[in-house]
This record gives C-alpha cells, structure tokens and sequence, in this order.
C-alpha cells in the first residue's frame, strides 16, 4: 500500500528532520531534539550514521536502509554540500585576506592553475546569497552592467562637449508658443488616446509630459549657471567644482533626451519649421553614431 504525502515522514522532505533522522540512534531513540543551523550540526555523527547507510543500501550491512534512511540521506547530501560551498568560499577568501597567492589556493585546490582557482571564487560567490537575500550578478550581467555604464558615461560625455548646441536648440524649441499643443496632438499622443475599452469609448486626453520637462531643465540650467557665475570671485575646491560639473552634465543630458522627442516626427511636427527640424535631426543623428561606438 502506497504511502500518500501527508503519510510520509518529514525526514523524506525537510532537511532539518533529515538531518535529525540520520542522528538517530540504531534503536531508533532519538539523541537529537531541537533542530538548529546547519554549520552547528554534529557532522562527526552525521558522517558516521551516514556512511552506514550508504553500506546498508550496498548491502554490506543489515538491517538494510529503508525507504525514509535513504531519502533522508540524500537531503543530508544537499545539505553538506551547501555547507561545504559555503566553507570553501570563506576559506578561499580568508586565504586571500592573508596574502596566500592564487598558485597556492590552486594547488591546495586541486587545480591546475591561478586562473581555475579565481574561476571557482567567482563561481562559488555567484552561488551564495546576499545578506538581504539576492544572490549576485552572473558574469553575463555584471558585464552587461558595465556595457551600460559606459555607455551612459559615453553619453554623458557627448552631451557635455555639446552643451552649446544642446542649449541653444533647446531655448528655441522652448520658444514655440504652442509646444505643448503641438506635442499633444502628435501621432503619438492619439495612439495613447485610441480607444481601448470595450463600448469603444476613448480614454481621457493624453499631455505629453516631455514639453514640461524641457521647460524645467532649461530652468534649472539657468539656474545653475547663474549660481556658478555668482561664485566666479570665489575660491572653491576641486570637489565643488567636480559636482557642479557633475550636475551640469547631468543637466545637459537630461535636456539631449528630451530634446530627441523632437527629432522624431511622432512626437512632435515641425513641418513648419523644417530649419529647426533638421538641426535637432542632425543633433540626434550624431549624437547615434558616437553612441554606437
């Protein structure tokens, strides 16, 4: 007669009473009655009810393993090598913080070289969890982080050692009286707008959000041009001077990006002003190329 799940016994299941099962004695008394974190389990025993087990399912001991030793043994097998990984990673890097070289962490290792060595720090930290629970990039997205963040500082850059251009197409698109209009009734704004619901009714009117934002950063970029020119007389350290800059780029690239709406005739029509048109076209399109370097 089969056995349904709930019939089962934990130990077949749960790593804390597959442990506890393995501590049992051969008469089946238990030693063991509160269940605590791995690294505090006694692996002494563990190690030797687990290596009669293994005997006993060879048949090389009787009584043979039961169904529950089994099962509990392979949970416990899990169980050791998390524990194992786990221990291999701090001592790895506790060798590390103690100057030992990766030759010698590869040949204490087993492995045939520094790099395999590196190669399995990396693995074995990849493997373990963050103290709030995440585990850590892979390889493929630490360098896909990285790609972005070049590209980003890329962009940054651009933007900067183009912040005259940036300044002035920005003010004279800010200066069209009807930008907001205009940007309302793009072909992008009424695709937002299509109706969607079942009856066919439209949705509320959409206001694109991006007129306004230019019309903040220029503010902003005034502002702080203003601040700095205040300050000419002053004396500042590099820091200061680092972080204004800082913000300025920070400015200036948020001012590219909304600029680009223009470029791009589903968010705006300027067919009435072609000459202002081609200027942020031409802007955008080298601003592509560099990028995608």
């Amino acid at each position: 007669m089969k056995t349904t799940r709930a019939q089962r016994p934990e130990a077949e299941s749960h790593r804390e009473r597959a442990w506890a099962h393995l501590l049992d004695n051969s008469t089946g008394i238990r030693r063991m009655a509160t269940y605590g974190p791995y690294e505090h389990k006694r692996l002494g025993e563990i190690a030797r009810r687990y290596d009669q087990i293994c005997q006993r399912a060879q048949g090389l001991l009787h009584p043979g393993a039961t169904e529950s030793d089994v099962l509990a043994a392979l949970l416990v097998i899990r169980a050791l090598r998390d524990k194992l990984n786990s221990d291999e990673l701090m001592l790895i890097s506790l060798a590390r913080s103690q100057q030992v070289t990766w030759a010698r962490i590869a040949t204490a290792l087993e492995m045939k070289s520094r790099q395999s060595a590196e190669r399995r720090h990396l693995q074995l930290s990849q493997a373990q969890l963050r103290a709030d629970g995440t585990k850590p990039r892979t390889q493929s997205e630490r360098v896909e982080v990285a790609r972005e963040r070049r590209s980003r500082r890329a962009e940054r850059d651009w933007a900067r050692s183009h912040a005259r251009a940036i300044r002035a197409h920005a003010e004279e698109l800010n200066a069209i009286g009807d930008l907001q209009r205009r940007a309302d009734r793009s072909r992008e704004a009424m695709l937002m707008q299509a109706p969607v619901q079942d009856d066919g009714t439209a949705p509320a009117p959409v206001s694109m959000t991006w007129p306004a934002a230019l019309e903040q950063c220029l503010a902003e970029h005034i502002r702080l041009q203003a601040a700095l020119k205040g300050e000419s007389g002053t004396q500042r350290d590099e820091m200061e001077d680092w972080r204004s800059q800082q913000h300025e780029t920070d400015i200036l690239h948020r001012m590219l990006g909304l600029l680009r709406y223009a470029a791009d005739p589903r968010h705006l029509d300027l067919s009435d002003r072609p000459g202002l048109r081609e200027r942020i076209a031409g802007l955008d399109a080298e601003f592509r190329r560099h990028t995608r370097r």
